[in-house]
């Protein structure tokens, strides 16, 4: 079983306790990190529609990229609110190592990574409105992250955001067994909707449970517990799982 997650816009630049293994796409990362330093902070401002300050960084963080040498593996590297909750940076080397088997990273720059993969700070979203070689990066990708994500045959857990999880939904061939989990929170008149902090929250404390209790089968992950969520049967389809949590 393979759990995959959704990369953070904060990183860092940490020690690890083992050393960073080569991301498996970077052959075609690197076209991209050369389109990328060809805008100036101005323009990266505008086609990515953020701050300034943030484009500055971006432009920045391009620029001082050494993509040849080794980087922050990238389940330590990513340092969002998701990744908080995960906690990897407690993990023994054994729990890294079985991340490594377990756990996968879907990112707009790199494609599919692995925990132990070595990578650098950028700032490239998936569903931004950037064009390479007149592509979205949805199509720069195409089918190669969900045929290298189901290489093995196993099945796939997902705890993306929609951006991301739409990389892989498109290209699922018959038999391959994708399931989607929804954290869910009761609502007044028995309502239910997905609130995204506390969802996000959820699937890096799932991510934690896989590598904690070595999770190897779907079925495991139903009795994952935490925040309120629980996995409630009745509302579950073989390819959605639903975790639910009561009214605040």
């Amino acid at each position: 079983m393979i759990a995959i997650l959704s990369p953070a816009k904060n990183m860092r630049r940490v020690t690890s306790p083992l050393p960073p293994t080569t991301p498996l796409f970077l052959p075609q990362t690197l076209p991209l990190l050369q389109a990328l330093r060809q805008y100036n902070p101005r323009q990266l401002e505008q086609s990515m529609k953020i701050s300034p300050a943030l484009a500055l960084h971006a432009f920045t963080s391009f620029a001082d990229m050494q993509p040849e040498q080794p980087g922050t593996p990238a389940l330590l590297a990513y340092d969002g609110l998701q990744y908080k909750q995960l906690g990897a940076t407690d993990f023994s080397r054994a729990q890294l190592n079985f991340a490594q088997q377990h756990l996968r990273i879907l990112s707009g720059f790199y494609g599919l990574l692995r925990p132990l993969d070595g990578i650098w700070p950028y700032r490239l979203e998936l569903g931004g409105t950037l064009k390479f070689g007149g592509k979205s990066l949805y199509a720069y990708w195409g089918a190669q992250l969900a045929t290298a994500l189901f290489a093995a045959g196993e099945p796939v857990i997902n705890l993306c955001s929609a951006e991301y999880a739409k990389a892989v939904t498109p290209f699922l061939l018959p038999g391959q067994q994708f399931i989607t989990i929804d954290f869910l929170q009761q609502k007044p008149g028995r309502k239910l909707v997905m609130q995204a902090t506390a969802a996000k929250m959820a699937r890096g404390r799932m991510a934690r449970f896989v590598v904690q209790n070595k999770v190897t089968r779907p079925v495991q992950l139903q009795k994952f517990s935490w925040g309120g969520y629980q996995y409630a049967k009745a509302l579950s389809t073989p390819q959605r799982w639903a975790f639910v949590r009561g009214e605040d």
